[in-house]
């Protein structure tokens, strides 16, 4: 993950600008907050977290349950603060529309402090590519979780968080703090970020 570096955040976040959406600051919040309510996992929890991830993206949503008892389980686990593997991670992209970005938002909402939302935006960031040719490599998701945990242990993190975080009136986590940074960047920079 060389183009994540804290010094990178920091640069960027010179230049953050926040903007004022009710839809993006308000919305986030109340969607963490539900995910927070349910503690036992059942299946109509897979359709409406599904849903609701999607409400938010350009694609319909396809929901797989073929596997809906060890998805149930892998969640759990995720949301009590396990971390999932590689191959969880895949049952639960074949659940939601076999997308990483679906997975990747739907791990982050049952647990903002372990996961990281993964998109075009922020692949695009720290890959460097123009396109989202290998959004959906687990390895490179995986990579990024890694590359969020150690940015945000580091001693010179703090000042980022706080820059960030006083924008909000809701703690947010490292994870999010560092995707709106890189979400911010990418769309200022019209989708298209050189580094």
């Amino acid at each position: 993950m060389n183009g994540l570096t804290l010094n990178r955040l920091e640069k960027d976040a010179i230049d953050f600008d926040v903007f004022d959406s009710y839809v993006y600051k308000k919305s986030y919040f109340e969607i963490l907050s539900f995910f927070q309510e349910a503690r036992i996992l059942q299946e109509s929890h897979l359709i409406i977290y599904a849903q609701i991830i999607y409400g938010s993206m350009p694609t319909m949503v396809n929901i797989n349950l073929k596997n809906k008892d060890k998805l149930l389980t892998i969640l759990s686990k995720a949301r009590d603060g396990g971390e999932v593997n590689l191959e969880e991670i895949k049952i639960i992209k074949e659940y939601i529309n076999n997308s990483l970005v679906g997975a990747s938002k739907l791990l982050h909402f049952l647990n903002p402090k372990t996961y990281a939302i993964w998109d075009s935006r922020i692949h695009r960031y720290i890959t460097g590519k123009p396109t989202s040719y290998g959004i959906n490599n687990i390895s490179t998701y995986i990579k990024y979780l890694e590359s969020v945990k150690d940015i945000s242990s580091m001693d010179d993190y703090s000042r980022l968080h706080q820059k960030i975080a006083k924008h909000f009136d809701y703690e947010i986590q490292p994870s999010r703090v560092m995707e709106i940074i890189m979400f911010q960047t990418d769309r200022n920079n019209k989708g298209w970020n050189k580094f």
